[in-house]
């Protein structure tokens, strides 16, 4: 039976993707897919399944939306933990990214020899004209029908108009079909016969959320290594939060008073400095406090001074947070939107949401891996809501509207879906706009808005012809 649905799953693939670009077929495909598998493995209850088929699921949406690369990244990403879910349905994300690629490169095609053999031979054994046939009676037949064949090639060399002829139709392999076949059973046999590494599934299993406190035999000296080490994260943060605090009072002085600006670097350099060192600050905050509560340091009777440190510490690192998303903000309404600076936007809010699960594991005693395996989760899904969004028209909308200065350099080089916004701008005689009216005449002369068939469909493409094509 999983042979069966397997190969109707490779005809599937084969039917949605041959010769065509990521669109809908994606998200047809996808919807299929995690709907079977959810029916076939009953994972309705499965909360990781669900995290990760979700993950998926808006991925192939956003390549029905806007199939562009980044979107189609994400979806490919997306697909291979849904393969790895198939083989340890509750493991941690990078565990499960891991044995989804080892999967889709080969190795469940492999593990699934077996099985189709087993099935295969099951099968055959059930057909009533194969049934019947022992081995001995096989063997009885087997000496009969080759003299036979040998005597008719006799008869034929006597007399060559003795000839049995037998045409068949005028065949010719398309190879290039035959290999993406190939290559689609390859892409879904992870989904019907999961492998990955046991052992790193085992690992990733014996690592708990919650910390357990661990005895020692010799008490004395343990207590007094925790009572040193408490005593040394102590004056760590008391120093750290201490410099983060001069820090962030020198550089909100620095924007109530100009003078105080000794290096005159641009806005923008100044704005990426600043957000690199709020990555770096957050990033060996998290490790330092993932040091300093680990295992029995939990369970410390002192331990409630070192809580309150690193709890002022988080909150000094929030503060940095929203202070260089202020610096931001304040670049954006000068220079208008790009890239760079959404992606410091996004960069601050999962900063933000990874002191928060810092807090929490402080406080609720959880253990590292509980840490890590939630910032994986929240990566996942931001990337995959990442790829909603038509961040090239947001761009050009901002800009267009609300920066001071405008980059029509920049903003003539997004993508195509930019098109409609400029040409309405265009038609309402916009200055800043009339001189790129060559520009953007231009790429919409050579814009392609036809594609192949129905699979490569994209909701964009739709837009795109009803707004340009007149």
């Amino acid at each position: 039976m999983l042979y069966a649905f397997w190969s109707l799953f490779i005809a599937v693939h084969t039917w949605l993707f041959y010769e065509e670009s990521l669109g809908l077929n994606g998200l047809i495909f996808s919807m299929v897919l995690v709907s079977f598998l959810t029916w076939y493995h009953q994972l309705q209850t499965q909360r990781i399944w669900w995290l990760g088929a979700g993950g998926h699921l808006i991925s192939a949406l956003a390549v029905f939306w806007h199939g562009d690369f980044t979107s189609s990244l994400m979806y490919y990403l997306s697909s291979l933990v849904v393969a790895g879910l198939m083989y340890s349905p509750k493991g941690s994300l990078p565990v499960l990214l891991l044995n989804g690629l080892l999967g889709s490169i080969g190795s469940a095609l492999v593990a699934s020899v077996p099985v189709l053999w087993a099935d295969m031979r099951k099968s055959l054994a059930e057909l009533p004209f194969v049934s019947g046939i022992t081995s001995s009676k096989a063997y009885l037949y087997v000496a009969p029908a080759t003299v036979s064949v040998l005597f008719y090639l006799l008869y034929y060399s006597a007399n060559p108009d003795f000839f049995l002829d037998i045409s068949f139709p005028d065949f010719e392999l398309n190879f290039k079909l035959a290999g993406y076949v190939f290559v689609g059973v390859i892409i879904t046999a992870p989904f019907f016969f999961p492998w990955g590494l046991a052992g790193l599934v085992e690992c990733d299993k014996d690592k708990v959320d919650v910390l357990k406190r661990y005895k020692s035999q010799n008490k004395g000296s343990k207590a007094m290594g925790l009572a040193y080490e408490n005593l040394q994260g102590r004056a760590m943060f008391g120093m750290l939060n201490l410099l983060i605090s001069i820090f962030l009072v020198f550089n909100m002085l620095q924007v109530f008073i100009p003078q105080m600006v000794r290096n005159h670097s641009n806005h923008s350099q100044q704005v990426h400095q600043g957000f690199e060192t709020l990555m770096i600050s957050i990033v060996i905050a998290i490790l330092l406090m993932m040091y300093y509560f680990r295992g029995n340091q939990n369970f410390y009777s002192g331990r409630a001074r070192l809580i309150r440190m690193a709890m002022v510490w988080i909150l000094l690192n929030g503060l940095l947070a929203l202070f260089t998303c202020y610096k931001n903000m304040l670049y954006v309404d000068l220079y208008g939107l790009t890239y760079k600076r959404i992606w410091v936007f996004i960069g601050i809010v999962l900063t933000a949401i990874g002191l928060l699960f810092t807090f929490y594991k402080i406080q609720n005693l959880k253990t590292n891996w509980y840490l890590l395996r939630r910032n994986a989760w929240t990566l996942y899904f931001v990337l995959a809501l990442y790829g909603i969004a038509d961040w090239d028209r947001v761009i050009v909308w901002y800009n267009v509207n609300f920066a001071e200065e405008l980059d029509m350099a920049y903003i003539t080089s997004l993508g195509t879906t930019t098109l409609p916004y400029l040409t309405d701008r265009l038609a309402d005689n916009d200055p800043r706009i009339e001189v790129y009216r060559k520009r953007i005449d231009e790429k919409v002369l050579s814009l392609q808005l036809t594609r192949s068939s129905w699979q490569s469909q994209t909701l964009d493409d739709v837009w795109l012809r009803q707004k340009l094509v007149r």
